[in-house]
């Protein structure tokens, strides 16, 4: 077995693991940081207000959690068809939370949100039928 400094998997995911520590240390700092008061602005209305700070992590952190399941999948030995169809789910699901939260379409029409997601189901249906027919082994 190769020591820490000669396996470059090692040495790839230590720079990775200090990137995603430096996010996690401006996230929290930025939760911590005092939020400026306009002066003379009415209150902030919840319902159809965009999210603050601590929701922007709590997103962070479910896509975080839904990026590990990936690696997690990557790792376990199921059939390939059951493979590719949870990665894409899980793509798509990530997908979704991006484009609702950080584009914020999630606060704009509903048209925009489902003409967005609905794209993506057709990109990646084409995606799918194109792969099947070619010989991608998907089906």
């Amino acid at each position: 077995m190769k020591s820490f400094f000669e396996d470059p998997n090692m040495l790839l995911g230590l720079p990775l693991l200090v990137i995603g520590a430096i996010g996690a240390i401006v996230a929290v700092a930025t939760l911590a940081a005092p939020q400026p008061a306009l002066v003379g602005a009415p209150p902030a209305r919840r319902h159809g207000a965009h999210p603050g700070p601590l929701e922007y992590v709590q997103i962070g952190a479910v896509l975080a959690m839904l990026t590990a399941i990936e690696v997690a999948v990557y790792y376990v030995n199921i059939q390939q068809g059951l493979f590719i169809t949870i990665l894409l789910a899980l793509s798509a699901t990530k997908f979704a939370f991006v484009v609702l939260w950080f584009m914020h379409l999630r606060f704009d029409s509903r048209l925009f949100s489902t003409m967005f997601i609905g794209g993506f189901a057709l990109a990646a249906s084409v995606f799918v039928v194109v792969l099947a027919t070619l010989g991608g082994n998907l089906v």
